[in-house]
């Protein structure tokens, strides 16, 4: 069986990208680092794969496509992980390794289905990569509301494309790019 690593993003992240787009808890930063992340032991593209735990996901496969994992507990029974809120970081300094804070049949789950969650996250990454080279994040449901698009750089993903679909949504994307890309890149 695979052990599972639980981690929480810390405040210092959201601190030094102050730009980050379409991620979870947006505007409450005191959930930043207590919400609960399953990371992944598996490197795309040598990134690290952060997928946070949503108390309601709803449908995980929705007409559109699958978005998430149901992981149910008998006080939280929409529970899931939430694949459209993948967070990558590299810079473990962000990243504060601890006992899940989840009750331990949700545990269960996570361990006794990693593989498929791993196989399911790593096919989301891949087709948002393949639609956002054809340019169509913002027409396809699935990856519309996906925070993949702050990690455009360490995803392969030209500027050209990422500048595309951050103005498809009238986001200052000089700000972001410049944010994310020089921080990264200094990691």
């Amino acid at each position: 069986m695979t052990t599972v690593s639980y981690c929480y993003i810390l405040e210092s992240f959201y601190e030094d990208y102050p730009n980050l787009v379409q991620i979870l808890d947006i505007g409450d930063s005191s959930k930043h680092n207590i919400r609960t992340h399953i990371c992944l032991q598996i490197n795309y593209n040598g990134n690290n794969i952060l997928i946070p735990l949503r108390k309601s996901l709803g449908d995980p496969i929705r007409k559109f496509g699958k978005i998430g994992f149901p992981v149910p507990s008998n006080s939280k029974p929409n529970a899931g992980l939430d694949y459209r809120y993948i967070m990558i970081i590299n810079d473990s300094k962000y990243i504060r390794f601890d006992s899940p804070r989840i009750p331990i049949p949700q545990q269960r789950i996570i361990e006794n289905n990693y593989n498929t969650i791993e196989k399911e996250a790593l096919e989301y990454i891949t087709s948002y990569i393949r639609v956002a080279q054809k340019r169509r994040i913002q027409k396809t449901a699935r990856f519309r509301a996906s925070s993949l698009v702050n990690f455009h750089n360490l995803l392969g993903l030209s500027e050209y494309n990422k500048c595309a679909i951050l103005e498809q949504n009238s986001i200052n994307s000089s700000d972001l790019i410049k944010d994310v890309n020089s921080s990264e890149n200094n990691s």
